[in-house]
């Protein structure tokens, strides 16, 4: 009983305040349209400084991570040497290229008619010109990583006169090649699709694919600010290029981004549309039972309640413009999203104002209006503000940038609805009061009045119509729909037994999905099927070994003429290779190569440094340059690195794996040293997304709980609205599995959204029943279903109808907000409308003692009893 008068008390104090806003919103409404609108408008004015991010290694990585702090100190120990002595196993960031992956009609490579074809393609490629800003003409001679005064293609053993030979002698060595004018390289990642050696596997007989990689210099911003010419150039020229025995994939260091803003771009038709039939089915939605009365009639209300939601989107982005947060293309749903919390809460003020009908004034109405949905909305805008919160402190940029301007926007939304939409409500019944026509606002007749006077039928169904006298003539048929079925379902003993049990395999399935469920985004899915750039990474990914190279970084002096360094060195490289996720073969080390050649010196520090200098003055050697750091005197190794090669690996997670273990190869040697790879930086998502989404999704869980508490103060509904809101999350997140989903910066952003969905069906329908004055628990259950089920349905609904639409998009966003997205409108409805009304029939919390409370609250919504139609008999 104490719980219940707490219950009580906060209803009556927060009601009250909402009482006398609804009553000055009354008198002042056509102040306050005007004063929103042009704050709205003013703010929007932001947008002309909007800037876009469209860098997906940017914005769809996390920053802060321990790759992107050792990519800048690997920048820093060892000089940018692209522009002279190119080393691809040096590379500090994936940098600029332009890669091209040729598949041999006949299925293998090693034919001179194939490979003199290849190099058709190479002499094309690298005479290709594009033309600068400046009218400067460039070809990829004048940007290329250099490596001995040539440039430097990863691939272009495959026509030099050594290889060539070796293939008409079938003698191509395997998996390393040795040619004079490039030396000895292992060229097996080069190789994809079926390779097949001899019996001993020393020579290669057949090979299907081969990788051709264009690396352009990046030791100068002209030569980067010139590549990105270049390569659409490439791009445009590739695209129209003949062959005859190859087959041909492509694609350059901008393809990713290119491909996103062009996909996100081509889907704003399909996106329009589905604006388009929520804002139809509001405007339908809100016609009056009474179809053919004039006065009634509350369409305008619903595209109102729309405006004010497009209203909010304006603002907000304006606003978040004006302050320098960068559009991401993951922004683009957020129209959607704010427009669906905004119907959402227009349908639970429209429901208040059906029931508030038997109100005397429209002070009287306004006030029981906002009294009745203020709490309700005020909950579900607080919990999705403070989720979106939660997001914007993660250190993904497309979280953090999205949930900024959607706090922003359910801000503006929030405020919008109860000045500018409580205003519209206070104005139409001004219209509905003096009996005028709801399209030309002249005031009519009654019907009956029309009839008395010897109208016609048209002039009786076009021109006649009064005011509402009661909640059943203000509803729409769709509102009326939930609160005549639902309870005929939720409420019989067979039905909830069959609920229960439904929802034990719902929980079953999502546990499942949990547990297995894949993390990581894989930038092939951000583009369409279509794609050229998906045909070059589907051929790269299912063709060719999933390898990495991974240097050691040895960031501190040693003496490296002792025999003790050179053992720890070797002692480092064993324990990567004996690790299952390193290859056991494969090892680059300057200090190996140097060992076995005549130039080793070990007497003491000075003359192993002498020697090592004059052994990559010879050319066979000169690529180790970079992997060692001398002082400014030449006395001292600063720096100095060796390779290993990861196992191939399955998937991204084995990736983000075999990061981690190779920290933990480096951590656990004993030199001091860390491990890196640029590639680390795309791998981090697989090891730090789950951990985000954890944190946000518990500290929006968190605010959940705490709002709550502070709104409906009563430790039942706590635990109802938090373990539903928790389910409903467990679903979306078990259920992705069933779609081939991952967990990744994208979906992370769907599941803060779905938050704010899930908080809005659960919070009114236990807001409902607390409040509702029935005898028993069924009959509370009834009134729920009667004061918030058409609000949910049609909020559900609305959202729905868009997202049919969206499963057609050619966009990995789209789609997936489509998927989340229908997860959680099927979750939330099915939590809110059946398995929550089941549980309160059993569990609820009592009834309020406050009859001022209850009575006044049931009074806007209407009676259940009777004006709903309810009765007891009916319950029993």
């Amino acid at each position: 009983m104490t719980l219940n008068k707490l219950y009580e008390t906060v209803e009556r104090k927060i009601g009250t305040v909402f009482e006398s806003y609804g009553r000055f919103i009354a008198r002042h409404a056509w102040k306050v349209v005007v004063v929103v609108v042009v704050i709205n408008i003013g703010l929007g004015i932001g947008m002309m400084k909007l800037k876009s991010d469209i860098e997906t290694d940017n914005v769809y990585l996390p920053h802060g991570t321990v790759a992107r702090h050792d990519m800048k100190t690997v920048k820093n120990l060892f000089p940018d040497l692209s522009g002279s002595n190119f080393n691809i196993l040096q590379l500090a960031a994936d940098g600029a290229w332009a890669k091209v992956i040729v598949r041999s009609n006949s299925g293998n490579i090693l034919n001179k008619t194939v490979l003199s074809e290849i190099k058709d393609l190479n002499d094309f490629i690298q005479n290709i010109t594009a033309e600068t800003e400046n009218d400067k003409v460039i070809k990829y001679t004048d940007i290329c990583a250099r490596v001995q005064s040539r440039c430097a293609v990863d691939g272009e053993m495959f026509w030099d006169p050594d290889f060539l030979a070796a293939v008409d002698l079938k003698q191509v060595t395997y998996p390393r090649f040795t040619t004079s004018s490039t030396g000895t390289s292992d060229y097996s990642s080069d190789l994809g699709g079926i390779i097949t050696t001899d019996t001993d596997g020393n020579y290669l007989e057949q090979a299907e694919f081969i990788n051709l990689d264009y690396v352009i210099r990046t030791d100068g911003q002209e030569y980067q600010s010139n590549a990105a010419i270049w390569v659409a150039e490439f791009q445009t020229q590739i695209e129209a290029y003949q062959t005859k025995n190859i087959e041909i994939a492509y694609a350059h260091f901008n393809s990713m981004d290119e491909e996103l803003a062009k996909n996100i771009k081509g889907d704003i038709t399909l996106f329009s549309i589905t604006m388009t039939l929520m804002i139809t089915y509001a405007c339908v939605a809100t016609l009056s039972s009474r179809i053919t009365d004039q006065v009634g009639q509350r369409m305008w209300l619903g595209f109102a309640g729309v405006l004010a939601a497009g209203l909010a989107i304006i603002s907000s982005f304006g606003l978040c413009a004006a302050a320098g947060v960068h559009f991401v293309s993951i922004v683009g749903v957020i129209p959607f999203l704010v427009m669906g919390i905004g119907i959402d809460d227009m349908f639970i003020m429209l429901s208040g104002l059906s029931g508030a009908q038997d109100k005397k004034t429209i002070e009287d109405k306004l006030a029981a209006t906002l009294r009745a949905s203020g709490v309700g909305i005020t909950i579900t805008s607080l919990t999705d503000l403070i989720a979106f919160l939660a997001g914007a402190a993660s250190n993904f940029i497309a979280v953090r940038n999205f949930c900024i301007y959607t706090g922003t926007a359910v801000i503006f939304c929030y405020l919008n609805n109860v000045t500018f939409f409580a205003a519209c409500l206070a104005i139409n019944e001004r219209r509905v009061d003096d009996n005028r026509h709801y399209l030309t606002c002249q005031r009519i007749k009654t019907k009956e009045q029309i009839t008395e006077e010897g109208g016609t039928k048209r002039q009786i169904m076009c021109c006649g119509g009064r005011p509402p006298t009661n909640r059943d003539e203000a509803e729409s048929f769709v509102d009326k729909f939930p609160r005549w079925i639902l309870p005929k379902i939720v409420l019989k003993l067979p039905f909830k037994i069959g609920i229960l049990v439904l929802f034990v395999a719902y929980l079953a399935g999502a546990i499942y999905g949990c547990i297995y469920l894949k993390q990581g985004l894989v930038f092939t899915q951000l583009v369409a099927d279509d794609s050229y750039y998906f045909k070059f990474s589907d051929w790269d990914q299912r063709f060719f070994t999933r390898q990495t190279p991974v240097s050691f970084i040895i960031s501190k002096p040693y003496s490296y003429s002792d025999q003790s360094t050179q053992d720890l060195i070797d002692d480092l490289i064993i324990s990567a290779q004996s690790n299952r996720y390193f290859d056991t073969k494969f090892e680059v080390s300057w200090l190996e190569a140097y060992k076995t050649t005549s130039y080793f010196q070990d007497g003491n520090e000075k003359e192993f440094i002498e020697g090592f200098r004059r052994f990559i003055q010879d050319r066979k050697y000169a690529m180790f340059e970079n992997d060692v750091v001398l002082d400014a005197t030449n006395s001292t190794i600063l720096n100095s690195r060796v390779y290993v090669m990861s196992a191939d690996m399955e998937d991204s997670q084995e990736e983000g794996k075999m990061m981690l273990e190779s920290r933990k190869v480096a951590n656990d040697a004993d030199i001091d040293c860390f491990a890196f790879s640029p590639y680390f930086v795309p791998y981090e998502q697989y090891v730090a997304i789950f951990g985000q989404t954890m944190k946000t999704v518990g500290l929006a869980l968190i605010a959940v709980f705490v709002v709550t508490c502070i709104f409906m103060p009563h430790p039942v509904l706590i635990i109802f609205v938090t373990l539903a809101v928790t389910m409903i999350m467990l679903g979306v997140f078990g259920y992705m599995l069933y779609l081939d989903v991952a967990l990744s910066a994208i979906t992370m952003i769907h599941l803060i959204m779905s938050i704010g969905f899930s908080i809005d069906f659960t919070a009114h329908i236990c807001h409902g029943f607390m409040i509702s004055s029935g005898e028993t628990r069924d009959i509370r259950v009834k009134q729920a279903i009667d004061k918030t089920g058409a609000p949910i349905f049609h909020g559900a609904v609305s959202s729905i109808l868009g997202i049919i639409v969206l499963i057609g998009a050619k966009s990995y966003i789209f789609r997936t907000f489509a998927a989340v997205m229908s997860f959680v409108l099927l979750f939330g409805i099915s939590h809110a409308l059946f398995l929550l009304p089941v549980i309160l029939s059993w569990l609820g919390p009592g009834k309020l003692n406050d009859k001022k409370s209850t009575d006044g609250q049931n009074a806007t919504y209407g009676n259940v009893n009777g004006e709903a139609g309810t009765k007891m008999e009916e319950i029993k």
